[in-house]
């Protein structure tokens, strides 16, 4: 077969025709404000475009973007948006241009914010519409159910509106709009008027962001967190000062934080003069701090002299870890469990066998057993009360109230109750386990060998097991676990590679199939990493940018003379003649491009037949050149055509443009396995459109109650673009 491109054509002298003559006269006219001389330029390349196409030729495209140019000299902005207007008419537009005229048109801060305030008025009547037509619409089918959906609905939109914000998020934006109108037009006749307007909202947003405040204040001081109570109620009284419940709030935070400050320093008093110990007193102490020191002996001593004497309390404590110090971790926690029981006023280490009985790193065991058994709790309450597991949801409201609001969602929790039972063993990713599971680990990493390793081991595989982790369950297994070793390290070695195929980066990817080839070398998974690795080295390229052959059938002018310059037959849809893959051609590193090919068969399904090809960096430069302009104009067309970051992409880019791509930066960190895609390849077969219906009709099914129904619902705004700023 011979090459795959077009020969590069031979460039003639580039000779300015009337077109070059004519744009040179409209520059040098906008540029010296000759408004006579730059209409008579537009007039030359309108009669230019006329002949061209009287005679069958392509137009210069020149003339829309001659009066813009000219309308952009125009002396105020509205009489520029008023000429834009005009130009907008035309029809010879071109898409990226056009788009570029409409945002201008619309970039006009009035009509923003009347559009922002339209759509926030739209979303509170919506809302409530929307609220209630799912209900509704079930009065005739369901009866005394939809009566309950009614007034769940109800009792929703009245806890939405106590946990609203006074000024909405479209209205925010409709602010920011009406300020900037009054910068830029401070005279203008209505200025007055909005004036008094944006007065309003903006203390509308300072008694919302009051209101922000607040809640966090309450939340911090529910959690037992003073200091960030007393920020954010010093951050309310700035937005509105003397406001009482932040000054309550502010207050009540103060003392408590000095009351916490007090205790901090009281703890660091000590007596002006120390009792001297008794001899058993002193012999305990040395016996402590002695290596090889007889602490039982010491303490069953002081222990002997009476059950409650000076130092019974410190005797218990010191036999406790003498236990633990000599195995017996049960009789260790047994002893701390009784002193941590204790009165703290009349013992003086419950304090010390409370922190340390509750401090999971020093106690794992019984922090694992008790996990368990709020895990176990935790299941049951699911599966008897569903949603309301937790609790009712958090809605800035009295404990109570929020339970009494949640009362009409009972029947359906209590009717979905065989669903749930049905969906429990089949629940993916599987929810439960996670903090006993955390707490089985600390235990086997600090006792390995303890009284309950076995115990904790058994349980740790078996949880590791059900939730699908092979890897997790190996390493217990091969630490002393229960089943099938042989087993179990085939089914951790394949998910060990399906892991490694989705790593992104090739380094990266490439040890990690080493690794699982000399770990699990023999199983199948290992001795596939390895035949990986060896393909991945043998075949890595710097790049892997491609473009696929549905992306260059959309855009024709990346694959024609002025971009690839492949031959039109690769790309006709013949499979006859050479047809292109649908991985199309992949920019391989360098000026290599990979040309994916039809394999004989002509089956898409199967790999491609790949040649490799060296080109000029004239045609990889014009190649570069294309792909950047083609994709910014796409984007510019059309938003959801836009173009993904991809850093290591643009330096390829970047290098391809100067003619620098001799050297290729083989380095893992500066290859990019960007994709460029159709239109069809990234939204299926066909696209969805946006209808211009503002109401929609919603086909909702039930799988709790097995119920089927159909309601209206208003169509909400889409965000605007700078949402996210508000």
């Amino acid at each position: 077969m011979g090459s795959a491109f077009e020969p590069l054509a031979a460039r003639a002298p580039l000779v300015p025709d009337e077109a070059d003559h004519a744009a040179h006269d409209l520059m040098a006219a906008t540029l010296s404000d000759d408004h006579a001389r730059a209409d008579r330029a537009i007039s030359t390349l309108e009669s230019l475009d006329a002949d061209r196409r009287s005679s069958g030729e392509r137009p210069t495209g020149l003339v829309p973007y001659a009066y813009d140019l000219r309308d952009a000299t125009l002396p105020s902005a509205e009489s520029y948006k008023q000429a834009t207007e005009k130009l907008l008419e035309r029809n010879d537009l071109e898409p990226a241009l056009r788009t570029r005229l409409e945002d201008t048109v619309n970039d006009d801060p009035l009509e923003q914010a009347d559009a922002r305030m339209r759509e926030a008025h739209l979303i509170a009547y919506g809302s409530v519409f929307n609220a209630l037509a799912e209900p509704a619409s079930k009065v005739v089918t369901t009866g005394f159910r939809a009566a309950i959906g009614v007034a769940r609905a109800l009792i929703g939109l009245a806890v939405a509106w106590h946990n609203s914000e006074e000024l909405t998020l479209q209205e925010r934006q409709a602010l920011v709009q009406w300020r900037r109108y009054l910068a830029e037009n401070p005279d203008a006749p209505d200025a007055a008027q909005l004036r008094e307007r944006t007065r309003d909202a903006e203390a509308a947003w300072n008694r919302t962001q009051r209101d922000r405040a607040l809640r966090a204040a309450r939340s911090a001081l529910k959690n037992d967190h003073p200091e960030l109570a007393l920020v954010a109620a010093g951050r309310a009284l700035r937005f509105v000062p003397e406001d009482p419940e932040a000054t309550a709030l502010a207050r009540l935070a103060g003392e408590r934080v000095e009351a916490t400050r007090a205790n901090q320093l009281r703890s660091y008093e000590a007596p002006a003069t120390l009792e001297p110990l008794d001899p058993d007193g002193a012999a305990l102490a040395r016996a402590l701090l002695a290596p090889h020191g007889d602490v039982t002996g010491a303490a069953q001593r002081l222990l002997a002299r009476g059950g409650d004497g000076p130092y019974a309390d410190e005797s218990q404590y010191a036999l406790a870890i003498a236990a633990g110090e000599h195995g017996d971790d049960d009789a260790m926690w047994r002893g701390m469990g009784t002193l941590a029981g204790q009165d703290p006023l009349r013992s003086n280490m419950t304090r010390h066998a409370a922190a340390t009985t509750d401090d999971p790193e020093q106690n794992p065991y019984d922090a694992f057993s008790h996990a368990r058994a709020r895990d176990r709790a935790q299941q049951a309450s699911w599966i008897f009360f569903g949603p309301l597991a937790a609790g009712p949801p958090e809605r800035d409201l009295p404990r109570p109230l929020e339970w009494l609001i949640q009362l009409p969602s009972f029947f359906e929790v209590l009717t979905s109750l065989p669903n749930r039972l049905i969906q429990y063993p089949w629940l993916s990713p599987w929810p439960f386990g996670r903090e006993p599971a955390a707490y089985a680990r600390s235990y086997l990493a600090h006792r390995p060998k303890g009284v309950h390793a076995q115990e904790v081991r058994d349980w740790l595989q078996g949880y590791e097991e059900s939730r699908g982790n092979w890897v997790g369950a190996l390493e217990v297994a091969e630490q002393g676990g229960t089943g099938d070793l042989a087993t179990i390290r085939e089914q951790a070695a394949a998910q060990a590679l399906e892991g490694a195929k989705k790593e992104r980066n090739r380094d990266f990817r490439n040890a990690l199939l080493r690794r699982i080839a000399r770990e699990f070398r023999d199983t199948d998974a290992g001795r596939q990493a390895g035949a990986l690795a060896r393909k991945e080295a043998e075949e890595a390229t710097p790049q892997r940018i491609r473009l696929s052959r549905g992306f260059l059938k959309e855009n024709p002018q990346v694959w024609g003379p002025d971009g690839l310059g492949l031959r039109p037959e690769l790309v006709d849809g013949d499979p006859r003649n050479g047809e292109l893959h649908p991985n199309g051609v992949i920019l391989a590193g360098g000026r290599v491009l990979e040309l994916c090919y039809l394999n004989e068969k002509g089956d898409e399904s199967a790999p491609p037949r790949i040649v490799r090809q060296e080109v000029s960096a004239e045609r990889m430069a014009r190649l570069v050149a294309m792909l950047e302009e083609t994709t910014r104009q796409n984007e510019l067309s059309d938003p959801e055509n836009s173009v993904k970051p991809d850093a290591a992409r643009d330096v390829f880019f970047e290098r391809a443009r100067l003619g620098l791509l001799d050297d290729p930066d083989s380095r893992a960190g500066a290859s990019s396995a960007y994709a460029f895609l159709s239109m069809r390849e990234r939204y299926g077969l066909v696209r969805g459109r946006e209808s211009i219906l503002p109401v929609e009709l919603v086909i909702q099914g039930s799988f709790p109650d097995l119920g089927l129904g159909a309601f209206p619902r208003i169509r909400m705004p889409k965000p605007a673009p700078d949402a996210i700023l508000y």
